[in-house]
């Protein structure tokens, strides 16, 4: 105990955004940090000293015994068994790398470097900290940069927070990241960290003033709807291209099982972790990792799902509850087919007479919770299906009424009248097609009915033979699936000499500038162009609140297409 060994160790902070400071004649003198290293004290010494008193009271022991045991016959030698080791896999080696036996081996394997203290009141300290001092002999001339600027370049705010953050725990999020992050980022965050919670406990958690409805739409991009509440996606929380930290098992396996024990607990409030085991054959690890984060285990019942069910939300938004029921649909057909689900599970007569069989070997002729599950799961299947080729219209028009009524003027649509002469499409088609459109609205924000129509082909042509999106789909189904996305009908003016077609766009984005969009589409009702400083000038007068550069060039380029100093809306010139 008579010495201390102080060990670095890298800190996790940028040091991009410190510098050091020195105050002298009223002069502040500043120079940028490189590097920051930590001493945290190490009692490395002290194990290293333990094991060698006891090798050295071993060796002593071993000579007391030598000599005790001089006349005794030397040990037999005995024939050694040589192994080759097997050939090491990607995964295998990818875990070996990841362990902690490995890293600290790579740790003690690193050298040390030697270097000198030197107090800070010595004179090799003193010359070192005089040269932090910028020297007098000469104007800085080069420096020209105004005080407001330079704040910004030396404090450049969260620019690195993506590729460098704090050391926290994976289920705390810091709330400066939050609040820098946009709305969709927002629920993908809060969603990988709760893994289930309930709209109205997310809520709050998202900016104020944020209408509801379009939290739904960037929340459904991230997340599923499983008893009322939301729980993040498979693929959100499994990246593609990543493996399990338990098994190694790639990412896709997990997301699909994890899937299943989703469907799963959408039937039934309570799932048999050894029947799901028996169809998802994921590792015990992978699948008490999946069960752990959405339910938890109760005596006699299983795993109950973590959340209760949310009627309110429920009641609350019955189109956004359909929906999610045609996707969940969509979801279970390809499970089926991925993880050969047997096919007389989606009936309800062999169903009936395996269950009667299983009662009959049960004592008390009771039915086991399994039974009761799948039966219920085709039956609600069944009545499921029922509804939607009953009236399949309902999304359409619900989601097109939450998104603001269309102007009566101009050619509208009457989507019952048109959807009674067309074939009513397949769960998997229409799941198709809404992912496809909302790529493609999410990244354009507007779309003519002829592009989306030459995108639709352009799709089509890298689909392999017999996909499900080459079965036919109309003009009629392409604009429906639009509206149901979150696209909204914009009735403008056309330019002279250029064909009027129907023209969608996405509205609102759930952000700040939402309210100066739909200032924007006040103005185009009335003209076929605009320039900048008019858009402003309207912003202002109808918000009260200037609108800046940036924000109006961000608008206007998201929505419009500039020729000769005017802005047009996408799609209604010659050259869009």
């Amino acid at each position: 105990m008579d010495k201390q060994v102080l060990t670095s160790q890298p800190n996790v902070t940028s040091s991009s955004r410190y510098a050091v400071g020195l105050l002298k004649d009223g002069d502040l003198h500043l120079t940028p940090v490189h590097g920051l290293v930590q001493l945290r004290p190490s009692f490395g010494y002290l194990d290293k000293a333990d094991i060698k008193q006891k090798a050295d009271a071993m060796a002593s022991g071993d000579g007391m015994a030598g000599d005790s045991s001089q006349d005794e016959a030397e040990e037999e030698a005995k024939p050694v068994m040589v192994r080759f080791s097997r050939p090491e896999s990607d995964e295998a080696k990818a875990r070996r790398m990841a362990s902690y036996e490995y890293l600290h081996k790579k740790r003690e394997e690193e050298p040390w470097i030697s270097f000198r203290h030197h107090h800070m009141h010595e004179e090799r300290a003193e010359s070192e900290r005089m040269q932090l001092l910028a020297s007098r002999t000469s104007e800085l001339t080069e420096f020209c940069t105004q005080p407001p600027d330079y704040l910004k370049m030396l404090m450049p705010g969260n620019l690195d927070a993506d590729q460098e953050k704090p050391a926290m725990p994976n289920n705390v999020i810091s709330m400066n990241q939050l609040k820098s992050m946009t709305l969709i980022d927002r629920c993908k965050a809060l969603m990988i960290n709760a893994k289930v919670i309930k709209f109205n406990q997310l809520l709050p958690l998202l900016p104020k003033d944020t209408n509801p409805q379009t939290a739904i739409r960037g929340l459904q991009q991230v997340a599923m709807l499983v008893q009322g509440c939301w729980v993040v996606k498979s693929d959100t929380l499994y990246p593609k291209d990543s493996f399990s930290a338990h098994s190694g098992v790639p990412a896709d396996v997990i997301s699909r099982g994890r899937d299943y024990v989703l469907w799963r607990f959408r039937q039934n409030r309570y799932v048999s972790r050894k029947e799901v085991s028996s169809v998802i054959k994921l590792p015990a690890e992978d699948l008490k990792e999946i069960f752990e984060q959405i339910s938890r285990i109760k005596v006699n019942h299983g795993w109950e799902f973590l959340c209760a069910y949310d009627s309110e939300f429920v009641n609350r938004y019955p189109e956004v509850v359909q929906r999610q029921q045609m996707l969940w649909d969509a979801k279970y057909q390809q499970l089926s087919k991925l993880l050969k689900i047997p096919k007389e599970a989606d009936k309800d007569k062999p169903r009936r007479r395996r269950t009667s069989s299983r009662s009959r070997t049960k004592s008390g002729g009771e039915k086991s919770m399994s039974d009761i599950s799948d039966t219920d799961t085709d039956n609600a299947l069944k009545k499921v299906s029922h509804n939607i080729k009953r009236d399949p219209m309902d999304i359409g028009l619900t989601n097109h009424i939450s998104n603001g009524p269309c102007n009566a003027t101009g050619s509208s649509i009457d989507y019952m009248e048109v959807d009674t002469m067309d074939k009513i499409p397949s769960l998997e088609l229409k799941t198709e097609l809404m992912n496809f459109i909302q790529e493609k609205l999410y990244s354009r924000y507007v779309l003519t009915l002829g592009e989306l129509r030459r995108l639709f082909q352009m799709k089509l042509s890298q689909c392999p033979a017999g996909h499900i999106l080459g079965t036919g789909v109309s003009d009629t189904l392409l604009q429906q699936t639009v509206v149901e996305v979150g696209g909204v009908q914009i009735y403008t003016q056309w330019p002279p000499g250029v064909k009027e077609e129907p023209i969608f766009a996405l509205t609102k984005t759930g952000d700040k500038l939402d309210e100066a969009r739909a200032v924007l589409w006040e103005v185009l009702k009335t003209t076929n162009r605009l320039k900048s400083s008019i858009f402003k000038k309207k912003v202002e007068e109808k918000l009260g609140v200037p609108l800046s550069d940036a924000d109006c060039r961000k608008i206007l380029k998201d929505y419009c297409v500039t020729k000769a100093a005017m802005w047009y809306l996408k799609g209604t010139t010659a050259s869009t």
